[in-house]
């Protein structure tokens, strides 16, 4: 989620400030990003019940990366645009499938206390990613902070890739669809 809002909060700074693009192409880009953050949440359920939360979180993060790549084949607006949808669609995918996830690991006191953890951290993350954001654009450069969220995509991966999901159905334990390190 950090890497989300680190690249759509410097995205309006690099657009018009650094390239000059003009602000309607600007929102143009960030409202199309808005879009695919959300219009997704439509169908990702049914992704995730066809696919599995880990497979959609690999396919989400697999969105991110794209953004990653786009951004750095160039600053033109089809590389914002593109970019920035990839990134949407991306991060609704792990959001969605993360927060599935979430649900069905825990029950009781432990699942609300799961669920104020992972959100204290989702939107400290983002909160800290959108502050630097600005910060490292104008420091960096755009091309620089799309690769400085490379090594957070490889430690999602590695994450997501290790996880083995076990079936919806209630443990003797009291937890129900319960993630196990897969390693």
């Amino acid at each position: 989620f950090a890497v989300m809002s680190f690249i759509m909060t410097a995205t309006p700074v690099s657009m018009h400030v650094m390239d000059h693009y003009s602000v309607e192409t600007t929102t143009w880009v960030i409202q199309s990003h808005v879009l695919a953050m959300y219009l997704p949440s439509l169908f990702s359920g049914g992704v995730i019940a066809r696919f599995g939360e880990r497979n959609t979180m690999l396919f989400g993060g697999g969105l991110l990366s794209m953004c990653a790549l786009v951004s750095l084949l160039g600053q033109h607006v089809l590389h914002y645009w593109l970019g920035l949808v990839a990134l949407g669609v991306g991060w609704n995918l792990l959001f969605v499938s993360g927060t599935t996830l979430l649900a069905r690991t825990f029950r009781g006191a432990d699942r609300h206390r799961a669920q104020a953890i992972n959100e204290f951290t989702v939107f400290g993350s983002q909160a800290c990613a959108s502050l630097l954001a600005g910060l490292a654009v104008q420091q960096i450069g755009w091309l620089m902070l799309n690769l400085a969220t490379v090594p957070l995509l490889v430690a999602m991966f590695l994450a997501a890739s290790r996880l083995r999901v076990e079936p919806a159905h209630a443990a003797p334990d009291g937890h129900a669809g319960r993630i196990a390190d897969g390693g």
